[in-house]
């Protein structure tokens, strides 16, 4: 790929929509991982580092500390303001509600709820200073659904939801990320141990080629298969983004009359081109 070019892309595109919108500041949680740093750095390249504050919301317990200093150091490199607040007293509320109503802990559930609490921090922030969000999911977490509806798939605006994982990478490094960030293993730090490789079955060199050839050259599970990938990953990635499609839509409008608003029918909107 060429990343300078598919970077000047990215920077008009977001200069583009800000513009369009009438806002000129942006919030981004900042986590220490590489798609978060990719998309605070071309942030700051379209809006300027006055015009971009990042959050980083660790939990204590669970995020590591390399993640959070690796975080500041990006934001300090970046020159942007930063704060830092921890969700533990937000996730208390869960521990209270599982209590009162004796509901058994399901530790999926309570890992959706922190990055859906994490996202509800940074509309607060981007509220209080007439800012839209950054997302920071990328093309392959979004075909996977390897994200939280409502938590990390909720934003603004997606910079880098048109990039593979390993593009992401690549630009990182056009964009002099830190080395310690584009070598880290990807994680959610949602769950002890989780590791993106652990949940979906290989790392995202393997898992975008298979990606690629689903989603863009229209290949068959048999087809991927032949092409020398393992026929159980093929399968369970493909199963995935199927299952995941309803997180690829906004919320279903279910049509009662062939009436229409301002001229235009309520369709569903498309869904990134993902199959389901």
């Amino acid at each position: 790929m060429n990343s300078k070019e598919i970077c000047n892309a990215l920077v008009s595109g977001i200069q583009d929509y800000f513009r369009k919108n009438n806002f000129n500041k942006a919030v981004i949680g900042l986590s220490g991982g590489i798609d978060s740093s990719v998309a605070a750095s071309l942030a700051v390249k379209a809006l300027g580092n006055k015009n971009v504050t990042a959050v980083l919301m660790p939990e204590t317990g669970m995020t590591s500390k390399e993640n959070m200093k690796d975080a500041e150091d990006l934001a300090k490199k970046l020159k942007i303001k930063y704060h830092l607040t921890e969700i533990n007293d937000f996730l208390n509320s869960i521990e209270i509600i599982n209590r009162n109503f004796k509901i058994k802990k399901d530790i999926f559930a309570i890992a959706n709820a922190k990055a859906r609490t994490r996202m509800m921090i940074l509309y607060y922030f981007a509220n209080m200073g007439n800012a839209l969000v950054i997302g920071t999911s990328d093309k392959s977490e979004i075909a996977l659904g390897y994200t939280t509806k409502y938590g990390d798939n909720a934003a603004d605006i997606l910079v880098i939801g048109d990039l593979w994982k390993t593009e992401v990478i690549e630009l990182g490094k056009f964009l002099n990320v830190p080395n310690k960030i584009l070598i880290k293993k990807p994680s959610a730090e949602l769950i002890p141990g989780q590791t993106a490789e652990k949940e979906l079955g290989d790392g995202y060199e393997i898992l975008d080629k298979i990606l690629k050839l689903h989603i863009e050259e229209n290949k068959s599970s048999g087809q991927i298969v032949k092409s020398g990938f393992d026929e159980k990953l093929v399968n369970g990635i493909l199963n995935r983004i199927r299952l995941n499609e309803h997180k690829r839509r906004t919320a279903m409008i279910i049509r009662v009359s062939e009436r229409s608003f301002h001229g235009m029918e309520w369709r569903m909107p498309v869904t990134n081109g993902f199959k389901g």
